[in-house]
């Protein structure tokens, strides 16, 4: 497959800059294609069904299908989202303040991803505290067990919605003193001069790499702790999962890539220089191995 080729579902094919190899070549599991789709007829099929008992005159009893259809819904619209070719954003960046105060170009994180992932993380937290609620309302030893262990379970997906909702929206933003990626869970920063490539592979779904030596001025800071979200376990190394990206993660990877290689021109990224120049295609990176 020639490198200016879209695959099947990743990245889009709008951008007239050059896909990196380490994202062509690459399909969705034929199991992955047949469980989107079992979920998604499941999910039609309790529609369907209560609709059919509210017409039939009995829509108390069609009330826990609805709910379990717009459940399965949401799992598939997040699916959707994450691992179908979807369109981006036109916009190719803006210049916003960086957490140390420089100006930069920043690529934020999909509105729409953050929706679908937000209400499935709050239908869930309903429903692990209703099983809670209705374990420990049994008034048995099994019972109460049972309520403390998905009681924890609530209190971890509600640390982690709260935790990521805090930080919404995630963003890439290119300074001239460095790279800083806010992701779901996590911060990171690196100084240009601590990177030695930027690269694109693929973990699951297409990943943009930084790759970065140790350094001092590095800043990394974990909001769930011990619980690591899986870009860190990368470090130092910063890893950004492209398909979170509004913006086309090609020119997104260009724009790191150009910058990596290019130290002189790091100083307009302050500046809508860096925007023409990214949005008139010139900043084309070089590919990494």
């Amino acid at each position: 497959m020639r490198a200016d080729r879209s695959p099947a579902g990743w990245p889009d094919g709008s951008s007239a800059l050059p896909i990196p190899a380490g994202w062509t070549g690459q399909r969705l599991p034929v199991w992955l294609k047949l469980w989107m789709g079992f979920v998604a007829a499941m999910a039609l099929g309790m529609a369907a069904e209560a609709a059919w008992l509210s017409w039939a005159g009995q829509p108390v009893t069609g009330v826990p299908l609805a709910a379990g259809a717009i459940y399965l819904g949401h799992v598939v619209g997040l699916g959707t989202r994450l691992w179908w070719r979807r369109r981006r954003s036109s916009r190719t960046g803006t210049l916003t303040a960086a957490p140390d105060g420089a100006s930069g170009v920043t690529f934020t994180y999909s509105a729409w991803l953050y929706y679908w992932l937000t209400a499935l993380l709050v239908m869930s937290e309903l429903v692990v505290l209703a099983v809670a609620a209705g374990a420990a309302l049994s008034a048995t030893a099994v019972g109460v067990v049972m309520a403390v262990v998905i009681g924890v379970l609530a209190v971890v997906v509600g640390w982690v919605l709260v935790t990521m909702l805090r930080l919404a929206p995630g963003k890439i933003i290119l300074s001239p003193t460095g790279v800083y990626h806010r992701g779901l869970t996590s911060t990171h920063f690196i100084p240009w001069l601590a990177i030695v490539a930027v690269s694109a592979g693929w973990r699951g779904t297409p990943i943009i790499a930084v790759v970065a030596i140790p350094s001092e001025d590095t800043r990394v800071r974990l909001y769930l702790g011990r619980f690591r979200s899986g870009e860190v376990q990368f470090l130092p190394i910063m890893v950004v999962r492209t398909v979170w990206l509004a913006t086309d993660p090609t020119t997104v990877y260009h724009a790191l890539s150009f910058y990596c290689s290019h130290p002189g021109l790091r100083s307009e990224l302050g500046t809508p220089d860096a925007l023409d120049r990214i949005s008139s295609g010139r900043a084309v990176g070089q590919e990494e191995p």
